[in-house]
């Protein structure tokens, strides 16, 4: 079932990371492939420690729900920022998340928590995740992902018909009455 998943979820995402250069920007970080992954692999996750002698260890399963839950806010936020360098280490903090919760599956298997057979079951769509964040990485650090908020910025600009894409200064109160 997840490996079918795992399939499905590589076919809806056979798009580019953006496309902004062709006029289709990614609005939403909930329209990123690696947001995508990120949350098809947490959901995942979280239905595996939901139940067995998983659901009844609460420190491990909640460092385990822990750091899938990170992945996905890491790439909300940084999205969010609206600066590639910035947004990159936020997804490098993605992909060490993701990387944390394969150590807690395993650490799952050690204490007899899960099945090793249930933690492959759920590598695939881990690895998914890490290649998909690598490409977000690997893009933020291109020089076309430092054109485009640029080009982004021009276009704005252009439709207002204004040189300065800043808020007018407010004039001051002299009063000294609040």
């Amino acid at each position: 079932m997840i490996l079918a998943a795992t399939d499905e979820f590589r076919l809806q995402i056979a798009r580019p990371i953006f496309c902004i250069a062709e006029g289709m920007g990614v609005r939403r970080f909930t329209d990123l492939r690696a947001w995508q992954a990120c949350d098809l692999y947490k959901k995942a996750v979280y239905a595996l420690c939901a139940k067995g002698p998983l659901a009844r260890d609460f420190k491990l399963r909640d460092q385990i729900k822990d750091s899938v839950a990170g992945p996905p806010s890491h790439i909300a936020e940084g999205f969010g920022r609206f600066d590639p360098p910035d947004f990159a280490r936020f997804a490098r903090m993605a992909s060490s998340s993701l990387m944390e919760s394969q150590g807690h599956l395993r650490d799952a298997v050690d204490r007899k928590h899960i099945t090793d057979e249930a933690r492959l079951k759920l590598e695939p769509l881990a690895q998914v995740a890490i290649e998909e964040v690598t490409g977000l990485i690997t893009y933020l650090q291109s020089p076309q992902a430092l054109l485009n908020p640029r080009r982004v910025r021009e276009r704005r600009m252009a439709r207002t018909g204004s040189k300065k894409c800043r808020t007018p200064n407010r004039t001051r109160n002299t009063n000294s009455e609040p």
